[in-house]
């Protein structure tokens, strides 16, 4: 699989220098990692049209990026590992032998890393076990079986020590490489660092002069020498807070910069925890600016973290921790009076999934823009991206640009200007002792917060009540929860939703002398509050002082403002009630609906599923691909709006975490979404509904703001209507319809359409419009359309 533009002995010499990078890994000899890693990067792109040469370096690559962290068992730098294994025995069909004793084995050592990463340490050690008996089993002289055989004594110890358990560590042995010995004293210094001896001053100072001592021994880009700071640093951040001696946290400030330096910038796995150290440290030592960088650094982390993770499930590990860092961080902005790093703290934890899904549309453009075109090129050239090339592309993608960053103040409210709106608002829930916040991004003047004692959803609280009833029913299951249970508990929860929140923020907007626009992003279970039903002692709702909307972070608002809006037209895809067979029933009310708003607002759009009658209509049943063809059209003739009134369920497991609206014949799952529509040149959706139940419901938590309906967002679409809860299926269709009678017949904007349908809901004297067919007319005696569970369901998010 040669290139005739280049000659035999350039290649051959690139596959030497690949492979002697790869034996010097093997054998602990590398100790440029980032220099082998520039090396192999340049020959991946030289070779970016030579399978076998490319599928090597990457190999190569993976092999060392589980090197240049530290031995830190990094289920993420694994996965990319075997990814590059399985694509290097398909391009070259003589690497099978050489590597499948590895391919074998490397399953069940991913299984330990996540199971040592999760903190089961039970589980870790039974899979290592497990793994040291296979290992042996492995023919002399196979790198995994060494690279075992070197660990297993210092895991042994590390897991004995986890348990309270003597720790038998041996020495190890005169033919040990500088690296085995690197690790030995790490561990061993890291025994002795233990919170529970930390009353051992003799055991300490012997723990802390290991330390000392590997750091002492290993090279300036040695790859374990940031973790060895790392850990030297934490030991002595330990004595500190036993002893009190300022010396050891200026000591530690000391190694801790250096740990940053070489760690480099936020691609490097050891990037958060450094910052998250020296945070502390600064602070102790009243260098309160440096600190406050220092945390807000360290949050680029896990940013970068999510990023590089090529499918959800992997991503949703690497952001576990960063909802609590970012609310930790936010929190102690706050009580030094600095709101708007608060906001920076927040949105850096906010919607990471959702942000990876977005940073990674459309690469080819934003490599191009940034001057990357080769690489560039090699994306679009490649039909499936190995995990090495996607870190090629991020870390070009994070140079210059600042992706990692979440907007600043400056940037919030340029798109707040854009999209005509007071404010940006996070709720942030009570963390006892604490009380929860409110902080607020207004379009002019600096950033501002309040305190809001009564903002808690703990045991016993209206908020945890509430959501016990909407437990009642699995999100799993089609159907509606009981009604009457959800109508009580909602009714209490929008009297606390005034006073634990609504009351405070919006007061100073009630005076402007016109209805004033607020943008939400609750924080946790307060994202399943319907604030817009929040009820004044007055008796009025918030829906009809203020109009609200929501936003999965700041930095999907400012993306979102920045979107060309989409064109106007009275055409697009209507969805209605597809026939699902034995998983749903009917949703006769929805086929009313959809028909009515058809026929009456969007007479030239495309109408699949069930008519009024229950016959199918000729366009099509309403099936996964009707849409997927819809949304994948070119051209204006389509038109750029989606209505889907339709089943919608979530599935919240681990493994199979997904949102999803029931079609003919088939799903279509949030994850599905950004494939279909992202593409160059792709038509703009300019309003999707969803017509259905919990499609506004996040799979993967609330802070990550994973949904059918933030997805549509992530993939473009400019505007978009999603539920909170199983909404009732006859008040809907009134809703629905009127939504689009403000927003087609009486020109309104989504979010203000939505507020107007929700108010005439509200309004005792509703008159239903002229053009409203009688089947739906007739609904109004039959259903009761000012319960709050009837209305309060739907959100806008976006433009």
């Amino acid at each position: 699989m040669g290139q005739p533009d280049r000659s035999p002995p350039d290649r051959q010499a690139a596959i030497v220098r690949i492979v002697a990078i790869g034996r010097a890994a093997v054998a602990g000899n590398v100790t440029d990692v980032p220099g082998a890693l520039a090396d192999l990067d340049q020959l991946a792109g030289e070779f970016a049209d030579d399978r076998q040469v490319r599928a090597l370096a990457e190999a190569t690559a993976s092999a060392l990026g589980l090197l240049r962290g530290s031995p830190m068992l990094d289920p993420g730098r694994m996965r990319a590992a075997l990814a590059s294994l399985d694509e290097l025995t398909e391009a070259v069909p003589g690497a099978a032998p050489a590597v499948e004793p590895t391919r074998a084995l490397m399953p069940d050592l991913l299984r330990m890393a996540q199971a040592h990463r999760d903190g089961d340490t039970g589980t870790a050690r039974a899979l290592f076990a497990a793994l040291r008996v296979r290992a042996d089993e492995l023919p002399p002289g196979d790198p995994l079986g060494g690279a075992l055989a070197d660990v297993a004594p210092l895991l042994d110890a590390l897991y004995a020590g986890m348990d309270d358990t003597e720790a038998q560590l041996p020495d190890p042995g005169p033919e040990a490489s500088e690296t085995q010995r690197a690790l030995h004293l790490m561990v061993r210094g890291g025994l002795a660092m233990r919170p529970d001896d930390a009353a051992d001053p003799e055991r300490v100072e012997a723990g802390l002069d290991d330390l000392r001592a590997v750091v002492a021994s290993l090279p300036g880009h040695h790859p374990y020498r940031v973790m060895c700071l790392t850990s030297l640093g934490l030991g002595l951040a330990r004595r500190a807070e036993v002893g009190g001696a300022l010396a050891d946290v200026d000591e530690a400030i000391t190694v801790l910069e250096e740990a940053r330096t070489l760690a480099g910038d936020a691609a490097h796995p050891a990037w958060a925890l450094v910052n998250e150290l020296l945070t502390m440290l600064l602070r102790r030592r009243g260098r309160e600016p440096l600190a406050r960088r220092a945390a807000l650094e360290g949050l680029r982390g896990y940013a970068w973290q999510v990023l590089r993770q090529p499918e959800p499930a992997a991503a949703r590990a690497a952001a576990r921790e960063a909802v609590d860092v970012a609310v930790d961080i936010a929190g102690g902005c706050l009580s030094r009076h600095q709101p708007a790093d608060a906001l920076r703290a927040l949105d850096a934890g906010r919607g990471l999934l959702l942000f990876a899904t977005t940073a990674w549309r459309d690469p080819y453009t934003r490599l191009a823009e940034a001057g990357h075109r080769d690489l560039a090129d090699e994306w679009r050239a490649t039909e499936h991206p190995s995990p090495w090339l996607r870190e090629r592309v991020l870390t070009a993608l994070t140079q210059d640009t600042g992706l990692l960053d979440p907007p600043d103040l400056t940037e919030i409210q340029g798109a707040l200007r854009r999209l005509a709106v007071d404010a940006l608002v996070y709720l942030v829930p009570a963390i006892a002792p604490s009380p929860g916040w409110a902080v607020i991004a207004p379009v002019e003047g600096p950033a501002r917060y309040l305190a809001l004692s009564l903002l808690s959803i703990g045991a016993g609280t209206d908020v945890e009540r509430y959501l016990t009833a909407l437990a009642a029913r699995d999100p799993r299951e089609v159907g509606s929860m009981d009604q009457d249970v959800l109508t009580d508990r909602l009714d209490a929860l929008c009297t606390w939703a005034w006073k634990a929140a609504m009351g405070p923020v919006v007061g100073p907007y009630l005076d402007a002398g016109r209805v004033p626009r607020l943008v939400l992003v609750p924080m946790g279970d307060l994202a399943r509050v319907p604030w817009q039903a929040a009820l004044a002692p007055d008796g009025t709702y918030l829906v009809q002082r203020v109009a609200l909307s929501q936003a999965a972070s700041a930095r999907m608002l400012c993306d979102t403002a920045t979107a060309e809006r989409a064109p106007t037209a009275r055409t697009g895809l209507v969805l209605a009630d597809p026939d699902t067979g034995p998983r749903a029933g009917s949703l006769r009310s929805a086929r009313l609906e959809a028909y009515g708003i058809h026929q009456v607002f969007y007479p030239g759009a495309t109408y699949v599923g069930r008519r009024p009658d229950g016959s199918v209509s000729p366009s099509g049943a309403g099936t996964a691909d009707d849409v997927r063809s819809w949304l994948r059209a070119e051209g204006t003739p389509a038109g750029s709006l989606l209505h889907l009134a339709s089943h919608g369920v979530m599935e919240t497991a681990p493994a199979t975490a997904s949102s999803r609206l029931l079609l003919a014949g088939g799903d279509l799952t949030a994850d599905e979404l950004v494939e279909v529509m992202t593409g160059v040149d792709r038509r703009p959706v300019g309003l999707v509904v969803l017509a259905a139940c919990h499609t506004g419901r996040s799979v993967h938590g609330y802070d990550e703001a994973y949904s059918l309906g933030t997805m549509f967002l992530a993939a473009g679409a400019r505007s978009v209507l999603s539920t909170q809860w199983s909404i009732p299926d006859g008040e809907t269709s009134l809703l629905m319809y009127m939504f689009h009678h403000y927003l087609v017949a009486e020109r309104h904007p989504p979010g203000d359409a939505l507020r107007r349908a929700q108010m005439w809901m509200l309004d005792g004297q509703r008159r239903p419009p002229r053009h409203m067919p009688p089947a739906l007319r007739r609904m109004l005696d039959d259903t009761d359309p000012a319960r709050v569970v009837a209305w309060a369901g739907f959100t806008h998010w976006g433009q």
